[in-house]
């Protein structure tokens, strides 16, 4: 089984499971163009293609999410949000674009031009949580923790999911599963300083649960689409 996944910190504990292998590293943009060219059999995707670009069979249990600040997903911004005119978006993001779109109309009621000069400047990643260490979480607005305050419901960034066609082996799934939720239990043993044990273990959550998918259901919701069928395995 081909794996793609995002060299993103949060993705650690994954790669801590199940080692070293067959494994195509890119953003989440990049590994959805490389599930519908079959160059990966199973990959972290973003969940707002999930959402609005399926039908995708995705593996239950296992996300990539937050309840509140995750520090990696933020608008950095060197003057309030509402005297800002525009804000430049992640290219590499879709989840984070779409939440940012849902959160600034919906929860803030701005209407900021999106544009490569914005004031504001939406990052995701390792390269968020490195302007949010440079800033000490000051001069920015972190989503996950702006949809939390929102809804009071889990936000869910990027999910499991295979390709069409794809046949899996006996077991080939629950393997991957136990070796994600290995290395997840272990996330702890994988981290290099305090800032980083602090995101991997009250940052990021990793459960794919019935609140975590009522979260996703919310997402579609207010985002104005309707809630797919999606096949959990």
């Amino acid at each position: 089984m081909r794996i793609g996944c995002v060299p993103y910190d949060h993705a650690k504990p994954f790669a801590g499971g199940w080692g070293k292998g067959d494994v195509v590293w890119d953003h989440p943009k990049g590994l959805v163009g490389r599930l519908k060219r079959s160059e990966v059999d199973l990959a972290l995707i973003p969940v707002w293609e999930v959402l609005t670009g399926g039908p995708y069979r995705v593996v239950d249990g296992l996300a990539v999410g937050s309840r509140g600040e995750v520090r990696s997903v933020a608008v950095f911004h060197e003057k309030p949000l509402a005297e800002c005119r525009g804000v430049q978006l992640s290219p590499r993001s879709m989840s984070s674009v779409q939440l940012w779109r849902v959160i600034s109309k919906g929860a803030w009621g701005l209407e900021m031009e999106e544009r490569q000069d914005g004031e504001a400047r939406l990052k995701i990643g390792d390269e968020a949580l490195r302007e949010w260490r440079k800033k000490g979480g000051h001069g920015l607005s972190d989503l996950g923790a702006a949809w939390w305050e929102w809804t009071q419901k889990p936000f869910v960034f990027g999910v499991w999911a295979m390709r069409q066609g794809y046949v899996a082996g006996s077991g080939e799934i629950e393997k991957f599963r136990n070796e994600c939720n290995h290395g997840i239990e272990r996330r702890g043993e994988l981290v290099q300083g305090e800032f980083e044990r602090e995101y991997l273990t009250k940052c990021i959550r990793y459960e794919l649960g019935r609140e975590e998918k009522d979260g996703m259901a919310e997402f579609a919701k207010r985002s104005g689409v309707e809630m797919p069928k999606i096949e959990y395995i």
